[in-house]
């Protein structure tokens, strides 16, 4: 069983925590939907701990796949086209650029609210800031808002990209993101 990335293929841990990551903002995004479209405060509330609860979860198991990835060699890439190499690692550079502003504008808002960050019925984080901060927190609520309007080109250019690799070049590139290779 291999844990680890080679030069060749990603390891187990890289495909899980890529694919736990992928299923998380997808459903994060989702549940930022309902949390808009809730109506009554009661409704509001639950909308609000859900997608504060999974945003907090989330975020390890991305700093897991951040620390896991920056510790792990990378398999070299199968892409030998300049334009769609760079073109790849574009969409991937502002897929973490979008996931990175909902990082650290989510938790402003609700800090610089006064409150902490309420994970479900299981813990809470406090908020580092004394008292509120009304101007902090009109500061991240629109970057919160906006980035997520990347969210469905990107994927659709990740997905895209992916089967452009399987139907049109015909390699591996897909295939080393779903399972460990033997080679």
């Amino acid at each position: 069983m291999q844990l680890g990335n080679t030069r060749t293929a990603y390891g187990w841990i890289a495909i899980a925590l890529h694919w736990i990551s992928a299923v998380g903002v997808i459903v994060l995004y989702f549940l930022g939907d309902t949390l808009e479209e809730a109506v009554g405060r009661p409704a509001k509330a639950v909308a609000y701990l859900n997608h504060v609860s999974v945003g907090v979860l989330l975020f390890t198991f991305l700093a897991a796949r951040l620390i896991w990835s920056a510790t792990q060699s990378k398999p070299a890439p199968l892409e030998t086209r300049k334009w769609f190499a760079l073109a790849a690692k574009v969409v991937a550079i502002a897929f973490l650029a979008m996931i990175a502003i909902q990082i650290i504008t989510g938790p402003l808002i609700v800090w610089s609210g006064g409150r902490a960050l309420q994970v479900f019925d299981w813990f809470a984080i406090p908020s580092p800031f004394p008292q509120r901060i009304g101007w902090l927190r009109e500061a991240a609520e629109l970057p919160h808002k906006l980035a997520p309007n990347l969210f469905w080109p990107l994927l659709i250019l990740h997905v895209g990209g992916a089967l452009k690799h399987v139907v049109i070049d015909r390699d591996k590139t897909l295939l080393r993101m779903l399972w460990v290779s033997k080679s």
